[in-house]
């Protein structure tokens, strides 16, 4: 699928919006605070009604305005043109209307249909920070690829909250030791199934993970899930065995200290270089080539789920990258993506073809190929 439309009403700055897009790769240049990345935004929307930047969905209209609309035309090999628009009311309530060639459509429906993958500069974040910024993008890709994973976290979040309330409690009052007891069954039901989803992923993701840093950089990487039950393995029986081991070893800890120290909220994905985590001991260079990778990961995972390559949505990447991986990045066109890019500086991307386009406050104006 390529997108060959975006139709934006009171999102973000836009108060009207109708732009033309071209296959292979767009740019959109122009001055901070202008609405280049909004753009992007806009695409993620319509991909997976959330925001890569944002956390409230109220947030994306236009200031004053109590509904937005976001839509898009996107081409079919052979076929005619596939439409999808979604409609956001924010007042009184929050509630959407999406339609996929005019009829009703699930936010499950859009993924398949117009898959997305979103980098900017603060994905660095993910690489350099804590594991809590890389069990997010653990869980938001499997929540695409996976339908039932975003139910099973949901509800093992909500039983660790439970759970550490009543081990607080537990420690000075014996009564709530029976409490404790039935919560811990769902416990290590719940996270058990989410380690279990998780662990079907990683073989796949750490592949890809290791064949695109090898693409980008011609160095190898190494990718480990590091779970604080210790090894595992996809076998739901043989994690759930491990898991009930463990917590008993630490049920002790646990109540001193009033918290759960075990289960897939304290894991970690750890990506490493020699044999050394890059978080810690990657240059610059290098961190930025795994945060490339884990996008383009998400990226195959998508494909492979979906059969449909992604939009990769690039929010001022080149101004992270030297020319070497500029150029990695710009060849994924080859293989069929259809790549948007932002920058402030369209200088420094001469000698690419692009489609180019000048955003200025709430207007884009295309100004032909590069």
């Amino acid at each position: 699928m390529t997108l060959l439309l975006l139709y934006l009403q009171d999102f973000r700055n836009y108060a009207h919006l109708e732009l033309e897009l071209a296959p292979g790769v767009s740019l959109f240049f122009g001055k901070n605070a202008q609405g280049k990345t909004n753009l992007l935004e806009a695409c993620y929307y319509l991909s997976t009604l959330s925001s890569p930047r944002i956390e409230r969905e109220a947030d994306l209209g236009r200031w004053g305005t109590q509904a937005f609309s976001v839509g898009g035309r996107l081409s079919r090999d052979g076929e005619d043109p596939l439409y999808i628009k979604i409609e956001t009311t924010l007042s009184p309530y929050l509630r959407r209307r999406i339609r996929v060639h005019d009829q009703p459509a699930k936010r499950g429906d859009l993924v398949r249909i117009f898959p997305c993958v979103y980098f900017s500069p603060d994905d660095l974040y993910t690489v350099k920070k804590g594991s809590s910024l890389r069990r997010k993008y653990l869980d938001t890709l499997l929540d695409r690829v996976d339908p039932g994973y975003s139910k099973d976290l949901s509800r093992y979040e909500d039983t660790v909250a439970r759970r550490n309330a009543v081990l607080k409690k537990a420690s000075y009052d014996s009564m709530w030791k029976k409490t404790l007891e039935s919560l811990d069954e769902l416990f290590l039901a719940t996270g058990t199934s989410v380690l279990a989803r998780r662990m079907a992923l990683m073989g796949d993701l750490a592949r890809h993970i290791t064949d695109t840093y090898r693409f980008v950089s011609l160095e190898e990487c190494e990718v480990d899930y590091a779970s604080s039950l210790g090894a595992l393995d996809d076998h739901r029986d043989q994690i759930m065995d491990l898991f009930r081991s463990r917590l008993a070893e630490v049920r002790g800890q646990e109540r001193a200290r009033g918290v759960t120290l075990i289960g897939p909220h304290r894991d970690d994905l750890v990506v490493s270089l020699v044999g050394k985590p890059v978080r810690y001991f990657g240059s610059q260079g290098q961190q930025r080539s795994v945060a490339l990778a884990l996008r383009m990961a998400e990226a195959k995972l998508l494909e492979q789920a979906f059969g449909r390559k992604p939009a990769l949505l690039l929010d001022d990447v080149f101004s992270e990258l030297d020319e070497s991986r500029r150029h990695k990045v710009i060849s994924l066109r080859e293989f069929g993506h259809q790549i948007l890019l932002t920058s402030t500086d369209p200088v420094s991307y001469r000698g690419y073809e692009f489609q180019m386009y000048r955003v200025g406050h709430d207007t884009v104006a295309p100004l032909g190929r590069s």
